[in-house]
């Protein structure tokens, strides 16, 4: 399981970081190379020994205001809870959201900086493009098998959920999240201090 939040972390805080340049025009169909070229971009960041734990944390977290469709994650995986959080609840929860994978993410990003990625496949699914990926470790552990879900943008591309062997990571925090504000009183901003205090160890 710590693997599959590792993936997580290249995903939806890190393999964004690779999206072609802004002047590169990437055609609809084209989201296995979007894919394909973030992991090469973000397997280098990994092994880049020159970055201190704060230096990768702040570039994963540009990675996320950038290239996730932060908004659109927020509000799922806050489920019912996003229509009775006011703005400002709805504001600071993207924000502690945000920081809290970078956090995660940066802590146990370098574990990592041996795997190797490929992409196996796509298909079109309504509005969405899904990339299988394959990505595996060295020492002959179990390769895991990921499915990115890219929503195409008119000028962009952006990954609004990954799979990880059959399992909706956004889904997965979405049942996390709900239980800590149901323990809380249905206070969104509760699960907001949880995560800001975790982002800030």
């Amino acid at each position: 399981m710590r693997f599959f939040r590792f993936l997580v972390a290249s995903g939806f805080a890190a393999l964004l970081a690779a999206a072609a340049p802004p002047q590169v025009a990437l055609a609809a169909d084209d989201a296995g190379s979007f894919i394909s070229q973030a992991a090469d971009s973000v397997l280098n960041l990994a092994r880049d020994k020159s970055l201190s734990h704060e230096q990768l944390k702040q570039h994963l977290r540009a990675i996320a205001d950038k290239d996730f469709d932060m908004p659109r994650i927020a509000q799922f995986v806050l489920g019912r809870y996003w229509k009775t959080a006011s703005e400002a609840e709805r504001q600071q929860f993207v924000q502690a959201f945000e920081d809290y994978m970078a956090q995660v993410y940066a802590s146990r990003f370098r574990e990592y900086s041996g795997a190797t990625f490929k992409v196996t496949g796509q298909r079109q699914e309504s509005n969405a493009t899904m990339v299988m990926t394959q990505i595996e470790r060295p020492n002959g552990q179990q390769p895991a098998k990921v499915v990115w879900q890219i929503a195409k943008t008119p000028d962009s591309y952006k990954i609004v959920d990954v799979t990880i062997e059959g399992i909706s990571q956004a889904v997965t925090y979405r049942q996390e999240f709900s239980s800590v504000i149901e323990q809380n009183g249905g206070r969104v901003s509760a699960l907001t201090q949880q995560l800001r205090q975790k982002a800030s160890g």
